[in-house]
């Protein structure tokens, strides 16, 4: 090679001549280990420096049958790797028969509502048992929108689970989802949901994404996942130099020495996919020679301008140029398909044959690849990416242009343009102003809003980015904004342009719509001053709908105005109703704050009056159902709840609707508490709290964990109750006083009693107004009375009997009731008690007055043993035992335990049992058994009430008794 030649080729020709000798197109593809997408469709090559990462995956997918979930989380700059090792997991896991779910998303995918989702479900491959299960969950993502967005999420989600848990019935399975920072937020949101409640299934989460990236949505997923779920985090280092040597002697294929390998060893960074990069342009510009059957430079090393990038660029440079300029606009595209190719000319500016020739040239050069039914995409991001760059911002955004004018001729003609792809290149190329592209954005936007919220809001934030700052279209589109955000369960981010609306929306019912959106959104975030102050501004512009006077007088009680709620009930009660839906929103409302106002007499009258106004329709029927259900459950009314449950359920059965999830979640696990059916209750929560989390329904998040630490709280088990007892307190007013009930009763058991009274002397309000003050002075007047403080008690007593009247729920009058004969220890009162309760389905409630008149009276035998029986049943062994010590003193005979025998356990009961009496832990005894920690916590908690115990060295004592028989 002359000098001059030497020269020209240092400066990057663009018609490399080489002296290695050339490899085939096959044999090139051979040599590259680098990322290449999961379905690109190329011959496997080998994995390179990667296999302790390899290796300790599969270790999860192994143990995920004894684990349950877990999640793997791979992450790296560009090119590390994670591309390739997803698709060496992959197929390790094909050959051990696992089922395998695989996606690769990029910034074209994340626009598209529950593309990642659909995608792995579409890469399944099935067996003929789980093809239907498979197309049923297919069919249920395809975005309605017209449905309710609830029932469609819901059903969605139901159809996933389904796949997935049949899928993992008999083998391991794993969702391996590269790129994860371009999924769309819509597949995170569903797929949080769906990975909680199959956390027990084995089933191992593989994820890629790039480092030091950061996705509200993906953190969420991780957040929320990482609470049920073991979360392994792998980030790939730079290769060794030993990893790098290999890769550099497959591209070269044959021996490198060791100044060689450094130096491409340096460039690269460790980096993979620029090691074959760099190697590959080294080789093809001649800077490569062989001496000795070994490879080495052919110059000095401050000679080479080679850097990663230029390396990448160098994959198409050898390109003709009318191929280069298509790849260009390949890249504007980011995918692309054959029925574009005349698109793709025009953005080209090329003739379409000399388009149809240089696709081909690209896709033999490995630079395009085919991707399924989704078109053609880049071989690997970095490609792609470099090219787009390569074009220049001005020119990217006349490219953009030019696809989108295409897209909007073609739709002026009536042909099918697909919306969301049409909104993206108007996204990128709309100039500020560009009234034709807010008009699609927030098309797109309403369009996406009832099933893809996620990504309406993000049309909506770039359509608002295109407006000036006084044009009229904002507050429409902020108005748009904040409703999608505060349907997507996001009230936080739906707050800022809901109110930003409201500052320009005329008088009407779109701004009655987004003032109710914000006052929802604002107390959901606990900000229930604002909320007021907001509706008490909308109350003074003028008339309002009687929904939003209705959500008005509730936080009126929230912010403490209870009698200025008082007076609205009466008026709001007779204001005129527009429609049926808003007649079951005024009277929903209504009946809750006639509850919080304990008249509740008028909760059921409201009640039945939202069910009348439903009008037969089957959506707003289930919705005043269901809604008021947990509403008469929490006021303690179980009989009326009962009924409303019941046929809630019904209807859901009738009509397929998933809305409404976490008010029937709630009213059935009230239900099964106050009614002494704790096992159920617990099963319930086990089986609820996915959704409702996945929900955000605070309110019916607070019950959940009100009631399970109480139950645990009770039974004795303090391991458990101590979790439940350290998250934070639920913020809504009623429910945190029913918090508060089950938390001081967690601290009496620790003995903490100072700290009890102060937490129940400060929620029940200075006039007993605040909900379930009677249950919580009555605890402070049991204390009195424990500690010898009879004044205190008394004085206590006497502010309970001043609102006793008032109190008509069988709850409050069985508490009243119970309270009052303790203190004047009148058998009277406490038989009236135990009546009340009994009437009211109350179960632990009437036993509590049983065992109190039997502390007051000597004749009440029967009704002491009655109480033992029922506590012994719920496992409440303090108070068991406290009524067989009253047995005992009055010379009666205390009942049998049942028998402890190994018989009355389940099998699996007596599984754990035996683990436990090992000295096993919950996590460990979930991983032998192949269950989740979660299921161990409920057949512990069934196994104490069975064997009468309270603590795990209690069991261990029984069975070693057992066993000594």
């Amino acid at each position: 090679m002359t000098d001059r030649a030497r020269k020209a080729a240092l400066a990057e020709p663009s018609h490399p001549h080489g002296r290695l000798r050339r490899c085939s197109a096959e044999a090139r593809r051979e040599a590259v280990i680098a990322d290449t997408p999961l379905h690109a469709g190329t011959r496997r090559t080998e994995l390179r420096g990667r296999e302790p990462e390899l290796r300790a995956v599969l270790d999860r997918v192994d143990a995920a049958p004894a684990t349950g979930l877990v999640v793997v989380q791979v992450s790296g700059e560009p090119g590390i790797g994670k591309t390739s090792l997803l698709a060496e997991i992959a197929r390790r896991l094909h050959e051990r028969h696992a089922g395998v779910l695989a996606s690769a998303s990029d910034v074209l995918g994340k626009r598209i509502p529950y593309g990642a989702v659909v995608a792995l479900i579409r890469s399944l491959g099935v067996p003929v048992p789980l093809d239907k299960l498979r197309a049923d969950a297919l069919a249920a993502l395809e975005i309605s929108v017209t449905e309710d967005s609830g029932a469609w999420f819901g059903r969605a989600c139901d159809r996933v689970v389904r796949l997935l848990t049949e899928l993992t019935a008999t083998r391991p399975a794993a969702l391996l989802i590269d790129d994860l920072d371009h999924v769309d937020d819509d597949s995170l949101a569903l797929l949080t949901l769906v990975l909680r409640r199959v956390s027990a299934a084995p089933l191992v989460l593989v994820t890629a994404s790039r480092s030091h990236t950061s996705e509200p949505g993906v953190e969420s997923l991780l957040d929320r996942v990482e609470q049920h779920a073991e979360v392994v985090r792998i980030d790939l280092a730079p290769l060794s130099g030993a990893d790098v040597a290999r890769i550099v002697e497959s591209v070269l294929q044959t021996p490198v020495d060791d100044a060689l390998a450094r130096e491409v060893h340096q460039r690269s960074d460790g980096n993979p996919f620029f090691v074959t990069e760099i190697a590959r342009s080294l080789r093809e510009l001649d800077l490569v020679t062989v001496d000795n059957n070994r490879a080495r430079l052919a110059v000095p090393p401050d000679a080479i301008r080679l850097t990663r990038r230029e390396a990448v660029l160098r994959r198409v440079a050898p390109l003709e140029n009318d191929t280069r300029l298509v790849a260009r606009a390949v890249a504007v595209f980011r995918r692309v398909r054959l029925d574009q190719i005349s698109l793709l000319a025009r953005v080209a500016s090329l003739p379409e044959s000399t388009v149809v020739s240089a696709f081909d040239d690209l896709l033999r050069a490995h630079i395009v690849v085919h991707d399924d039914d989704r078109g053609y995409r880049f071989s690997h991001a970095l490609v792609g990416e470099a090219l787009y760059h390569e074009v220049g911002p001005a020119q990217r955004r006349h490219l953009h242009s030019l696809i989108s004018a295409r897209l909007l001729e073609d739709r002026s003609q009536g042909l099918p343009v697909d919306l969301l792809q049409l909104a993206w290149h108007l996204a990128e190329s709309a100039a500020p102003g560009d009234r034709v592209a807010v008009t699609v954005l927030a098309e797109a936007a309403s369009v996406a809003r009832a099933t893809a919220p996620e990504t309406a809001a993000a049309l909506c934030a770039r359509a608002l980015q295109l407006l000036p700052r006084n044009a009229p279209e904002r507050s429409d589109l902020l108005a748009l904004q904040c409703r999608v955000l505060a349907r997507a369960s996001r009230p936080a981010l739906a707050i800022d342009p809901g109110l930003a609306a409201l500052e320009s929306l005329a008088p009407g019912q779109e701004r009655t719509r987004v003032a109710t959106a914000v006052i929802a959104s604002l107390f959901s975030v606990g900000r229930t001053a604002e909320a007021m102050a907001l509706a008490d501004d909308e109350v003074a512009r003028g008339p309002v709908p009687a929904s939003l006077e209705a959500q008005r007088a509730v936080l009126l009680v929230y912010n403490n105005r209870h009698d200025d709620a008082i007076s609205e009930l009466d008026r709001i009660e007779a204001l005129p109703i527009s429609s049926p839906a808003e007649g079951v929103i005024v009277f929903e409302h209504l009946a809750m704050l006639s509850s919080l106002l304990f008249q509740h007499d008028r909760t059921v009258e409201h009640a039945n009056r939202a069910l009348s106004c439903s009008d037969g329709q089957p959506m707003l029927e289930l919705q005043a159902l269901s809604v008021c259900a947990s509403i008469t459950a929490l006021a303690g009314l179980v009989h009326d709840a009962s009924w409303r449950v019941r046929r809630a359920e019904e209807l859901v059965d009738q009509v397929g609707s998933h809305g409404f999830r976490a008010e029937r979640a709630a009213s059935r696990v009230a239900l099964d508490w106050l009614g002494g059916r704790w096992d159920a209750a617990l099963d319930g929560i086990g089986r609820w709290l996915p959704d409702v989390e996945a929900a955000q329904a605070d309110q019916a998040l607070g019950v959940l964990q009100a009631v399970e630490l109480s139950i645990r709280t009770w039974r004795g088990e303090l391991d458990v109750a101590a979790r439940l007892a350290s998250l934070p307190a639920p913020q809504s007013v009623n429910i945190s006083k029913l918090h508060a009930a089950a938390l001081a009763e967690y601290l009496i058991a620790r003995g903490e009693v100072d700290s009890a009274y102060a937490l129940l002397a400060d929620a029940i309000g200075t006039r007993l107004e605040a909900a379930y003050s009677c249950v919580l002075v009555a605890r402070m007047i049991e204390l009195d009375l424990e500690r010898g403080r009879t004044e205190a008690a008394l004085e206590a007593l006497d502010r309970l009997s001043a609102v006793s009247s008032t109190r008509v729920s069988p709850w409050s009058r069985t508490t009243i009731r119970r309270v009052t004969g303790v203190v004047r220890q009148d058998a009277d009162l406490l038989r009236e008690a135990v009546s009340e309760a009994a009437l009211g389905g109350l179960e632990f409630e009437k036993a509590r007055a049983q065992l109190a008149l039997g502390e007051v009276s000597s004749d009440e035998v029967p009704t002491l043993v009655e109480a033992y029986t029922a506590f012994q049943r719920l496992g409440a062994h303090g108070l068991r035992r406290q009524a067989g010590n009253r047995l005992r003193t009055l010379g009666a005979k205390v009942p049998r335990a049942r028998s402890k025998a190994p018989g009355l356990l389940t099998e699996a009961e007596e599984n754990v049992a035996r683990l436990v009496q090992q000295g096993m832990r919950n996590r460990d005894i979930a991983a032998a058994l192949h269950y989740s920690p979660r299921t161990i916590e409920v057949y512990l908690s069934r196994i104490y009430a069975k064997l009468h115990v309270s603590s795990r060295l209690e069991l261990a004592r029984v069975l070693d008794a057992m066993q000594q028989r």
